[in-house]
């Protein structure tokens, strides 16, 4: 079935926003990853060499290896939702558009950025793939981040956009993207609101 165009609200600001989060940091490093290409599929077929026939031991090579490809090509996404604008709501819904996550009205919705300091693992400085692996260490803190919509309601609710936290350029680009969004949809950020009148005692 094909999918229906993306709705407009007033002044023509587009009701849809998907979010795809991505972190190429995910990738690690080179060595990293010419271990995981190379080294384990000739564990796998060393092991199965032994156990069982060469044709069996070449057949999970290259198993591993496929294996191995496959999961380099997927690491840098991090998840992703719909956000959409419906009826004074922020509807948030799961990539295909079939489960609502989320809703939070946007006079009460905050949009925040939740940080997680991290240390990666920095390859060695060997020219061969192999010792710069074993020569690893841990590197520097970095920070990284996910994004959170915020409603502060009655109830105060947090809800993280992925489970995942990405390198702070991605993180902080996207924020900026879903703040844009939102605006136009007639969104105002808390530190903008006026502040709500108290009732005098009598």
């Amino acid at each position: 079935m094909p999918r229906k165009p993306a709705s407009s609200n007033a002044e023509g600001a587009p009701s849809d926003l998907v979010y795809a989060a991505t972190d190429a940091s995910r990738r690690g490093s080179s060595a990293v990853a010419m271990f995981q290409l190379f080294s384990v599929p000739l564990l796998v077929g060393l092991v199965l060499s032994q156990i069982s026939t060469p044709t069996v031991a070449l057949v999970g090579m290259i198993a591993a290896a496929a294996g191995g490809v496959w999961w380099w090509r997927r690491a840098p996404h991090a998840g992703g939702v719909v956000l959409r604008v419906e009826g004074g709501d922020l509807v948030v819904l799961s990539a295909n558009e079939k489960h609502e996550k989320e809703r939070i009205a946007l006079a009460d919705l905050d949009v925040v950025l939740d940080t997680k300091v991290i240390q990666r693992v920095q390859e060695g400085g060997s020219a061969i793939p192999a010792m710069r692996f074993i020569d690893a260490t841990v590197g520097p803190e970095l920070d990284t981040q996910r994004i959170v919509v915020v409603g502060r309601g009655k109830h105060t609710k947090r809800f993280p956009l992925t489970d995942a936290y990405v390198a702070h350029m991605d993180s902080v680009e996207w924020f900026g993207k879903i703040r844009v969004f939102l605006r136009k949809n007639g969104w105002t950020p808390g530190d903008e609101r006026a502040p709500e009148s108290v009732p005098e005692s009598e």
